[in-house]
């Protein structure tokens, strides 16, 4: 393929520009692929945006947005055993660029990614496998629970990420679920029972009450306020994007928490989570709530970052 791909890029902190593209040559374990759909991520693009990296990575303007994407396999390397040239796939990282920082690099007309990245649709392609990732997360984060051993889980955040888990956590057969949400939007979507608006909100009678509080917010400073919640030795379950952990152990010390992160995502749980769209186990369509084609990425942008109501915003190409 001769022609350049376009890509949606931040040039410099707080800019977005749609310009064309250079992959690199396609090795022996690479596919490349024609995208249909991507979406914007908030929490990480908010992040990437101002030049902060959500990985250990270090950022460095130019940096190629996108986080996940669902297209079209066009060619394919000697050594690729996976999919097929017409296979339509999940595809959850891109590295394969020249002169850009991708982070996780999807929001291109092509690509060219190891096989390592990409997951089989094994069928016509529907929007809701844009989702793909977001199930696996969610998925890979409750695996690090007991359920068997909880009672009572508060869910501090409804964005994507939190109303997911809510989801599976219903899946799993787990519904003793509360959430902490700001925006009554979102909470009017979630599978939970008792919702505050503020972590500050909630009454007397739920003091030491939660045995998992799960932080999507990427606040930390929330933990701290949300500690009297927490029964004695509980769990703290990390699942949003963070800066720097910042906590007064002085206020956290007598509870003695315990604070499990979780941010991989293995191909067990991409696959479940395909398995899973694929049988309409899950109510996502709610989660799709806002479509543009790929000419009007600035006003994308703007509504996934800074609308309530946006909770996955899916750019057609």
């Amino acid at each position: 393929m001769n022609r350049k791909p376009k890509g949606i890029i931040y040039p410099k902190a707080n800019r977005i520009n749609f310009v064309e593209l250079t992959p690199l040559p396609l090795g022996p374990s690479d596919v490349r692929v024609r995208t249909l759909a991507t979406s914007i991520t908030p929490g990480v693009e908010r992040f990437v945006l101002t030049g902060k990296s959500i990985t250990s990575k270090e950022i460095k303007f130019p940096v190629l947005s996108g986080s996940e994407l669902v297209g079209e396999v066009v060619e394919i390397g000697s050594n690729v055993i996976d999919v097929e040239v017409g296979d339509y796939v999940f595809v959850h990282r891109v590295d394969n660029w020249l002169e850009l920082t991708p982070l996780f690099g999807c929001q291109a007309e092509y690509v060219v990614t190891n096989q390592a990245n990409v997951i089989p649709i094994r069928r016509q392609p529907e929007e809701k496998d844009i989702l793909i990732g977001l199930v696996a997360y969610a998925i890979s984060a409750v695996k690090k629970l007991n359920l068997e051993a909880i009672e009572r889980i508060l869910i501090v955040g409804l964005g994507s990420v939190g109303l997911m888990l809510a989801e599976y956590l219903n899946y799993k057969g787990f519904s003793a679920v509360d959430a902490c949400e700001k925006y009554q939007t979102r909470g009017l979507l979630a599978a939970a029972k008792d919702i505050a608006f503020d972590i500050l909100d909630f009454p007397s009678d739920y003091l030491e009450r939660y045995d998992v509080i799960i932080e999507t917010t990427g606040r930390l400073l929330i933990l701290e306020q949300a500690m009297k919640l927490l029964k004695p030795r509980g769990t703290f379950l990390l699942v949003g994007n963070y800066d720097e952990m910042k906590l007064d152990y002085r206020l956290i010390q007598d509870k003695e928490p315990i604070f499990v992160t979780s941010i991989r995502t293995s191909d067990d749980d991409f696959f479940e989570a395909k398995y899973l769209l694929s049988e309409d186990a899950l109510p996502v369509e709610k989660f799709l709530t806002h479509r543009f084609p790929v000419s009007e990425y600035e006003q994308a942008y703007d509504v996934a970052l800074n609308r309530a109501d946006a909770i996955k915003t899916v750019l057609v190409w």
